[in-house]
């Protein structure tokens, strides 16, 4: 039994393969299992970050089943928050949290303040809805294209729906679904912190369409960006959000998607940060220079480092690699630097089109679920960290 990051307990069974001791990967194999329904293949020893040149081949693991899920259900989150096709009611307190226009737009000028953080100072103000969803966790639906997309959000304890706030979407991987997601990725607990929104959107079949890729979103073509933007919108009548402050992260094929988001959504969402995933969108023409900044294992054996097969049999498709993603990104940016060290073990090109950053954060060692990891490395507080510097 172990101790989700949203505090509820998982029982976990394990394969009987053998495994290294020490409680960091312990709690990195606890929550690949909780989170994927999966076990985890051995993973190489950590070991120190690799050169940082492009990779000579391509070469990488073979692709595996689609895992299963066991959510993980979040303190006031409802049983109704997997797959589509689930109720469409909103569950969990629905109250008035305020009203009046209390905000602010930033003008492109002030963009960052001394201390890094995005500056909300000018005087256009934004209207916020007289009345909708009070602070906590919820479960919510919106009709698009034939399909009920379901999702969870979690309204920051300080929220008064006066002034307007933030707002993150984190999407889930392969097979999982967004309760799944809140009760690993850690975004949860800084939205309570930081005073986001936290949005969890919940894939069709527990999966993503990007780009031809995978499962039954991909066999139906559903169209994400647009899905996504009928929660956006949903959520903007019921939410008092900034809209300059909007913010995507998704691990996996989630991190495909946040990828996704970032390429053809970079009119409504100011910066992302992908988890264990390529670039694979292509084309990707941002409407605007975008931030984006990466997070990679070293021995991650779904989503190699260096690139190579990805996906379950019969729909794999072939990975770029995590140098090339942000060689890819540099260009995409249109950065003229070579990548700097930033934190403990990221690097980054700050010399980019409109002031964007790229970024790619190797973790040496890690496997695919990098919520845990040997380095210790957090990867959330390092996502935030980033998306505080960022307006669209």
């Amino acid at each position: 039994m172990v101790r989700a990051g949203n505090g509820s307990q998982v029982a976990v069974a394990f394969s009987g393969e053998r495994r290294r001791a020490g409680p960091t990967r312990l709690l990195a194999t606890l929550l690949l299992a909780a989170v994927f329904g999966c076990s985890e293949e051995p993973e190489r020893a950590p070991s120190a970050p690799p050169a940082m040149t492009l990779p000579a081949g391509q070469a990488g693991a073979a692709g595996q089943s689609p895992p299963t899920i066991a959510p993980i259900g979040g303190a006031g989150a409802g049983a109704g928050a997997g797959a589509a096709g689930a109720s469409g009611s909103m569950a969990g307190p629905v109250q008035p949290p305020g009203a009046g226009t209390g905000a602010i737009m930033p003008d492109a000028s002030t963009m960052t303040t001394d201390a890094g953080v995005a500056d909300a100072s000018s005087a256009e103000p934004v209207s916020c809805p007289a009345s909708g969803l009070a602070s906590g966790t919820h479960n919510g639906s919106v009709d698009h294209a034939g399909k009920r997309r379901t999702y969870v959000v979690h309204v920051p304890s300080s929220y008064t729906g006066d002034v307007p706030v933030p707002a993150l979407f984190d999407f889930h991987g392969y097979g999982s679904s967004g309760s799944g997601q809140m009760g690993a990725s850690g975004f949860r607990a800084l939205s309570d912190e930081h005073g986001f929104i936290a949005v969890y959107p919940d894939g069709v079949g527990g999966s993503w369409h990007v780009n031809g890729c995978c499962g039954q979103a991909a066999t139906e073509n559903l169209d994400e960006v647009a899905a996504v933007r009928a929660i956006l919108a949903k959520l903007t009548l019921e939410l008092c959000i900034d809209p300059r402050r909007i913010y995507a992260s998704g691990i996996s094929q989630g991190g495909g998607m946040a990828h996704h988001v970032g390429c053809l959504a970079a009119d409504v969402f100011a910066a992302v940060a992908p988890v264990s995933s390529d670039l694979r969108t292509e084309p990707c023409e941002p409407a605007r220079p975008i931030s984006q900044m990466s997070f990679r294992g070293t021995a991650d054996r779904l989503s190699a480092y260096e690139g190579g097969p990805v996906g379950p049999a019969g729909m794999q498709y072939q990975s770029i690699g995590a140098l090339p993603t942000l060689q890819r990104w540099a260009e995409i940016d249109r950065c003229t630097d070579a990548p700097a060290p930033t934190l403990e073990l990221c690097q980054t090109h700050k010399q980019c089109a409109a002031g964007v950053e790229v970024t790619l954060c190797t973790l040496p060692g890690a496997g695919h679920v990098l919520y845990a990891n040997p380095s210790n490395f957090d990867v959330a507080k390092a996502a935030w960290e980033m998306f505080q510097r960022q307006m669209r």
